[in-house]
């Protein structure tokens, strides 16, 4: 067909021979096609009017009202299940120290019920044992092992628990370290396995007898015989005065390194009386004990220096820029601080080892502390007004028996 024959007629013929198209979408759904494909987009850019929309408060409201709930009640979840995870824990775990443990806020279940009632806990919490805490329960200390250092730590028992495992009202140290030195684990508690010792151990009034046996290994270097012994002294030093070492057939014992050992290993007296620093351990726990267990014959002289530290592992417990002067007496030392101390500028944990530490090595010596030039009268159980009560343990341990 060429162009002449496309008249009307034709072309009306043609269409009627056309497939019917239908449509069957509605008006605003072809709107919203041609939009989409840019129909009306013919305009410049910058001459398109930009319709700034209004914030549609009431959707707005609604979602931040269900994001709160959504909050709190995903949190009241939380805390719920961390509150059951929790007291599974507290079933499972026997132990909670004070020393790591020493500046937390809670004792958890297995503490409560280790604890003796009488034993108060502060905010900058109090780490030693006092005579006037001890009703009811015995105290059980122990020299434990952190890699090459001896850290000296203390246990109350109760006495219907002693009574029953030991099979006596009051046993001796010795029974008592047979006893629960094996159902102590270490290793919980964050030490090296050390104890029970090794070999056979039997009383001889003051003294005690360790029978050792080949391959004991207390030997095998310096700070091996160094750790054997402060051991020793932590553990049984407060029942007896000497420790005197043998092998299997009865006879002086060898230590390479050493030599014959003819002489006891003294447990008491002027190489038992120390000074007392911070050992921070590596899980960042705090615990008070002797510089490597140096002794001093003078207590003046003990306390002057505290603040030398010679390695570093042991730091000094004595607070930044406090000086302080010290006077002997009889049955107690005077410190007297160089500038009024006001224990509140400082960290409680800080100022409460410093306290502590002197205490333990005015103990050492078998005496109390007065304290002079003390802003607070009193502090976290503490009376400045009088000579503080004397020690008779470091670092206590509540321990599930």
């Amino acid at each position: 067909m060429n162009k002449e024959q496309w008249d009307e007629k034709a072309l009306e013929t043609l269409f009627k021979q056309a497939p019917k198209v239908t449509d069957h979408r509605t008006k605003d759904e072809v709107l919203q096609r041609l939009i989409d494909e840019g129909s009306f987009n013919e305009q410049p850019p910058q001459q398109q009017k930009v319709v700034k929309k209004g914030i549609r408060w009431t959707p707005l409201i609604a979602s931040i009202a269900s994001l709160f709930i959504l909050v709190v009640v995903g949190s009241q979840f939380l805390n719920n299940n961390s509150i059951s995870m929790q007291n599974s824990a507290r079933d499972d775990a026997k132990v909670e120290t004070t020393s790591g443990a020493l500046e937390k806020e809670s004792m958890d279940a297995a503490t409560e019920r280790a604890m003796p009632s009488n034993f108060s806990m502060t905010a900058a919490q109090q780490t030693l044992v006092y005579a006037s805490q001890i009703e009811g329960v015995t105290l059980f200390k122990m020299g434990l092992a952190d890699g090459a250092q001896i850290v000296p730590v203390s246990f109350l028992i109760p006495n219907d628990i002693v009574a029953e495992k030991v099979g006596a009202e009051k046993p001796t140290k010795l029974q008592l370290y047979e006893t629960f030195a094996s159902a102590i684990d270490e290793t919980v508690l964050g030490f090296s396995e050390f104890h029970p010792f090794k070999g056979a151990m039997r009383e001889a009034g003051d003294t005690l007898i360790h029978t050792l046996p080949k391959g004991h290994q207390y030997d095998v270097g310096s700070a091996a015989i160094a750790n054997y012994m402060a051991a020793l002294a932590d553990t049984f030093g407060d029942a007896y005065k000497e420790v005197r070492l043998e092998d299997a057939n009865g006879e002086t014992i060898f230590f390479d390194h050493i030599g014959d050992m003819l002489e006891p290993v003294t447990l008491q007296g002027t190489a038992r009386q120390y000074n007392y620093f911070t050992y921070q351990r590596q899980d960042g726990s705090f615990y008070l004990s002797p510089n490597f267990h140096m002794g001093y014959s003078d207590v003046t002289e003990a306390f002057q220096t505290m603040t030398t530290e010679v390695n570093d592992i042991y730091q000094t417990a004595i607070l930044p820029s406090v000086t302080f002067s010290v006077e002997d007496g009889n049955d107690f030392v005077t410190i007297t601080f160089d500038s009024p101390l006001d224990l509140e500028q400082y960290d409680p944990a800080q100022a409460m080892r410093m306290i502590e530490a002197m205490l333990l090595t005015a103990a050492s010596f078998d005496k109390q502390i007065k304290f002079e030039q003390i802003v607070q009268e009193t502090w976290n159980g503490f009376d400045f007004s009088n000579p503080l009560e004397k020690p008779l343990a470091a670092n206590i341990v509540f321990y599930n028996f």
